[in-house]
C-alpha cells in the first residue's frame, strides 16, 4: 500500500490523482444536490459520476500525452493530441443529457438538468487537468447565481396564485384523469386534494372534495373552473376564496 501511495505515473503522483477525482466528486455532488432538491432527475450520484468520469478521462489524457512526449524524445517526431479524449466526453454527455429531456404537449422538461450534466462534465475536465483552483470558485459562483436566478423567477416572473374550491362530482376515473391532464397542460399544480365525503345514492357515488390549485399568474382561474364545470359528471364547483 505504501508503494502505491508513493507511486508516480507519467508525472502524476497517486495522491494528486486521488485528490483530483475527489474534488470532481464534490463538485458534481453539489450540482446534483441542487437538482435533487428541486425534485429533478439526475441527482447527486449521476452528476458526481459524470464529473468524476470526465476528470479521470482528463487525467488519462494527460498521462498519455506525457508518456508520448517521453517516448518521442527517443524515437522522433511523435505527437499526441491532448484534447482528443476530453472532446469525446463532451459529445458523449449529449446522449446522457438527451435521456433526461422529456416532452409532453407544448412543454419541454429536463433542459436545465441536461445542461447541468454537460456543465459538470466540463468542470470535471478542468479539474482533471489540474485547474481546480479556478474550478472551485467558479462552481460556487454558478451555484449561487443559479439559486438567485430561481429566486428572482419565483418572485417576479413565476408568481402564482392559490385558488381554493369545493368540487362535488359523480365518481369517475375519467374525470379525474382529465382534470390532471388539464392542470399539467396549464402548469397548474394541485396543492391540496382532500376528500370531504363520499355518498352512494344508489345510482352514483357522489364525491365532495376540497381542492387547492396553484395557478400561474397568466392563467385565468375563472376560465379554468368553467372548463371543469362543463363536464357532465361535475355537480358543482364552489369557490371558497
Amino acid at each position: 500500500m505504501k508503494m502505491i501511495m508513493e507511486m508516480t505515473l507519467y508525472g502524476m503522483s497517486f495522491y494528486e490523482f486521488m485528490f483530483r477525482v475527489f474534488i470532481a466528486c464534490v463538485v458534481g455532488g453539489l450540482f446534483g444536490f441542487e437538482r435533487k432538491s428541486r425534485g429533478k432527475p439526475a441527482g447527486m450520484k449521476t452528476n458526481m459520476l459524470a464529473c468524476a468520469g470526465a476528470a479521470i478521462v482528463s487525467v488519462i489524457q494527460l498521462m498519455i500525452s506525457n508518456k508520448t512526449a517521453e517516448v518521442g524524445l527517443d524515437i522522433g517526431n511523435i505527437k499526441a493530441d491532448p484534447t482528443r479524449l476530453t472532446a469525446q466526453v463532451i459529445s458523449g454527455l449529449g446522449f446522457l443529457g438527451a435521456g433526461v429531456i422529456m416532452t409532453g404537449g407544448n412543454k419541454v422538461r429536463g433542459l436545465t438538468t441536461a445542461a447541468t450534466l454537460w456543465l459538470v462534465a466540463i468542470l470535471g475536465i478542468g479539474i482533471g487537468y489540474g485547474f481546480y483552483y479556478f474550478i472551485l470558485p467558479a462552481s460556487i459562483m454558478i451555484l449561487l447565481l443559479s439559486y438567485l436566478i430561481k429566486k428572482f423567477e419565483t418572485t417576479f416572473i413565476e408568481r402564482r396564485k392559490i385558488k381554493k374550491v369545493i368540487i362535488e362530482y359523480k365518481l369517475s376515473e375519467d374525470l379525474e384523469s382529465i382534470i390532471n391532464e388539464i392542470t399539467r397542460e396549464k402548469d397548474i399544480k394541485i396543492v391540496v386534494d382532500k376528500k370531504i365525503s363520499e355518498v352512494d345514492d344508489g345510482e352514483y357515488i357522489i364525491v365532495k372534495k376540497v381542492m387547492h390549485f396553484s395557478l400561474p399568474k397568466y392563467v385565468n382561474s375563472k376560465y379554468f373552473f368553467n372548463i371543469i364545470r362543463k363536464f357532465e359528471e361535475v355537480i358543482s364547483v364552489t369557490r371558497i376564496n
